[in-house]
């Protein structure tokens, strides 16, 4: 049988130094807090909003497309939210007026003004507060800013952007993570491992969730790794799943073509009530074709807390 690795060995050495914790615990077991609340439910949102100087003519302006933003933000009222492919820290301005009440987490250097939004983590501050937060690069060399080396030739530097955060409401830890995976071969099943890596330590602590761009549909590589490591998508945990739209007739949606995701570090740790894609056309004004937001469609995941 090959042994297990990465996140996936993590989970069984934590289930059993548990069950030896509890064998070992007898009589003198803790009970109970029953002043601990309840998990609540919250909403997590992906979306890759192309950039603002991306798309030609098949796509309205980015001032035009900040009014569609918003709409998708306040039909989904998500508690997190990963954004990709945002370009300057002007544009993480454009989201937070956008998103009043949220705080933004993105690359910003220590030593210069250099900064790189291109994964951005944005979140509800009434409900979560920040306890530890970080960045690492998609790279064999992930602690050096900006590094690349998983595929031949140029490419735009890509890392993943976490938090963890504390949810008020249910007084639980969560760690929270936004990536925008390179889409050059073999970036993607290279970067893989080296999430599952460094979510390993997390998933002792507490849940996680991870989304982004992929780059990845589910039957390449790159994905089955995720999975076989440990991650679960939540589409597939998702008591229903539907297509949120203003299209009629409503289009169908091939989930085998996705390349956005949102990930759980494993089903124990959440129950999914509700996962769904948003595909809505826009004008600028009567008589304007109708456009989508973006050439990705966001994608929206009703979670709980399973208690630890």
């Amino acid at each position: 049988m090959r042994a297990p690795s990465g996140l996936r060995f993590v989970q069984l050495f934590a289930v059993g130094a548990l069950i030896a914790g509890t064998w070992g615990c007898g009589s003198d077991e803790a009970e109970p807090n029953p002043q601990t609340p309840e998990p609540q439910a919250f909403t997590v949102l992906t979306y890759n909003v192309m950039c603002s100087f991306c798309g030609g003519g098949e796509y309205d302006s980015w001032d035009e497309r900040q009014r569609y933003f918003a709409d998708i933000f306040e039909r989904h009222d998500a508690d997190l939210i990963g954004l990709q492919e945002l370009a300057f820290t002007s544009e993480v301005d454009q989201m937070r007026e956008l998103l009043p009440g949220y705080e933004a987490l993105y690359y910003a250097a220590s030593d210069s003004p250099v900064t790189y939004p291109d994964a951005s983590i944005l979140y509800r501050a009434s409900r979560y507060e920040l306890l530890e937060r970080g960045e690492y690069w998609l790279s064999p060399t992930p602690e050096v800013p900006s590094s690349t080396g998983f595929s031949e030739g140029r490419q735009l530097p890509r890392l993943v952007v976490w938090a963890k955060l504390l949810d008020r409401a249910s007084e639980r830890a969560v760690y929270f993570a936004s990536t925008h995976v390179d889409n050059n071969f073999p970036s993607q099943q290279l970067s893989a491992p080296l999430i599952l890596e460094r979510m390993a330590p997390w998933v002792l602590d507490a849940p996680v969730v991870l989304l982004g761009d992929f780059n990845s549909k589910p039957d390449t590589e790159a994905y089955r790794l995720l999975i076989e490591g440990g991650l679960v998508n939540t589409q597939a945990l998702a008591e229903r799943w539907l297509v949120d739209t203003n299209e009629s007739p409503a289009p169908s949606y091939d989930l085998d073509d996705r390349i956005d995701h949102i990930f759980v570090s494993h089903g124990d740790d959440f129950s999914v009530s509700e996962w769904r894609v948003d595909i809505h056309q826009y004008q600028t004004g009567p008589g304007a074709p109708l456009r989508y937001a973006s050439d990705h469609f966001p994608m929206v995941a009703t979670l709980r807390s399973t208690g630890r």
